[in-house]
């Protein structure tokens, strides 16, 4: 954790930090608990056959920008993540993205991959230690609101889209505020070290108006 903090603190004025991680959803719904009329018992109709899907996303960790696609928790998928994070920032000297050290993160299709793209970094936070990576309280949300209910496949998919298009980038910095580990102390206001913080985010804000401020997404 410390190093991660350290190499924080030394990146190049108008780099980037987004923290990464990947989750799963079924089309077997998710159930949770609910309300219900006394005496009545509540159903969710759950299909006979049941699909995956894997979902790999990652949030900037000072705009709230968010970057995801669906696919298959494997090397090829996650490099496809890499590349529209690349083309999300392409005015970053360089993007750094923590990860949770899943395998995949060390595949040597990806070692591969960042040697030819030097301006994405890869820091890896601890193994099996989900309660520091921002971007899992974004799943919490995203499994409730997919919660108890029973659609088809494409429905499904539908629904984890509709999801991230209808939040703000500052609604996204809510679910997933900056109280990692992860990032160093007073990671928001103190960054860009003191007087640049402003001008820098706002040139970040221009840089994402300009690209577009959409979920950049794909799958």
């Amino acid at each position: 954790m410390a190093g991660v903090v350290a190499r924080l603190l030394n990146l190049p004025r108008r780099a980037v930090v987004l923290a990464e991680d990947e989750t799963h959803l079924n089309l077997l719904p998710h159930v949770r608990a609910s309300w219900t009329l006394r005496g009545a018992r509540p159903e969710v109709l759950t299909p006979g056959t049941n699909r995956k899907v894997t979902v790999l996303g990652a949030i900037e960790v000072s705009t709230g920008r968010w970057v995801y696609r669906l696919g298959r928790r494997r090397a090829a998928d996650f490099i496809a993540l890499l590349d529209q994070v690349l083309q999300a920032f392409p005015l970053a000297p360089v993007i750094a993205m923590i990860c949770d050290n899943d395998s995949i993160d060390h595949a040597r299709q990806v070692t591969a991959y960042l040697d030819r793209h030097p301006r994405l970094e890869l820091l890896y936070g601890a193994r099996y230690s989900p309660h520091d990576n921002p971007v899992e309280r974004i799943w919490v949300a995203l499994k409730n609101h997919v919660a108890n209910t029973a659609v088809s496949w494409p429905g499904r998919l539908r629904q984890i889209h509709s999801f991230f298009r209808a939040r703000s980038p500052d609604q996204m910095l809510a679910t997933a505020p900056w109280t990692s580990p992860w990032l160093p102390p007073g990671y928001e206001q103190n960054f860009w070290n003191g007087a640049l913080a402003g001008a820098t985010r706002s040139e970040q804000h221009a840089d994402d108006d300009a690209a577009g401020r959409r979920p950049a997404h794909a799958g």
